[in-house]
């Protein structure tokens, strides 16, 4: 599939409310867990902690998706892993909060789903991109969640590491997005790698997936 074809699949609307929705949350409490719309700093870090162990990143490239305002290079300077980090979003407000935040530290305002990816790093990983889904549950969401993480396998080397909010919940919020573990497990066997890892072992409503060129080193 083209970057073309990719890009006209996934409606322009639906991207552009998201980056509406993030920024409002941006304005309200600044440069914090809460204006990137995580209910605390504690679950925040703990989904770090969970894409962070993909693989070893010490030495490795690793590039974040929907990066906000840079709250996973926080999390890896404290925790002395030695990633040569770079991140991008769709919103130009996050960007420049992540940039004040971190001078010096490489962020672009990029929108995957318009490119031909290219491997260009050796572990690509998003927290969250997936979760609020707003008005535009069902195909549109799903085709976005696809589209995305398609690119992302393209721009990957090593691996790609990414979390959904799991369907097997008692309550659910209209403005989120449920995705079957299952499902999500399929998807990345039949169209990116049989190497898959599928972590539903933290005490947060969601899960993570690990996908690999390669069979891991155990």
């Amino acid at each position: 599939m083209s970057a073309a074809r990719a890009g006209s699949d996934v409606p322009a609307e639906l991207k552009r409310e998201v980056v509406a929705h993030y920024e409002a949350a941006l304005r309200a409490h600044g440069p914090t867990a809460r204006g990137m719309d995580w209910k605390d700093e504690a679950s925040q870090r703990l989904r770090f902690r969970i894409l962070c162990e993909v693989c070893d990143l010490e030495g490795r490239t690793l590039h974040e998706v929907g990066a906000g305002a840079g709250h996973l290079l926080d999390y890896l300077r404290e925790h002395g892993i030695g990633a040569e980090y770079s991140g991008s979003d769709l919103s130009p407000a996050m960007v420049e909060a992540a940039r004040t935040r971190h001078p010096g530290a490489r962020f672009e305002a990029r929108d995957l789903l318009l490119e031909a990816p290219r491997p260009s790093y050796d572990v690509v990983v998003c927290s969250g991109l997936f979760h609020v889904c707003l008005g535009h549950g069902g195909e549109p969401w799903r085709r976005f969640v696809e589209e995305t993480l398609r690119r992302m396998w393209g721009l990957a080397r090593v691996a790609i590491a990414f979390n959904l909010i799991s369907d097997r919940v008692d309550w659910r919020a209209p403005q989120l997005h449920y995705a079957s573990p299952a499902e999500s497990l399929e998807f990345c066997r039949r169209e990116l790698s049989r190497f898959v890892v599928l972590r539903h072992d933290y005490p947060l409503h969601e899960y993570t997936l690990y996908v690999y060129r390669d069979a891991p080193a155990r």
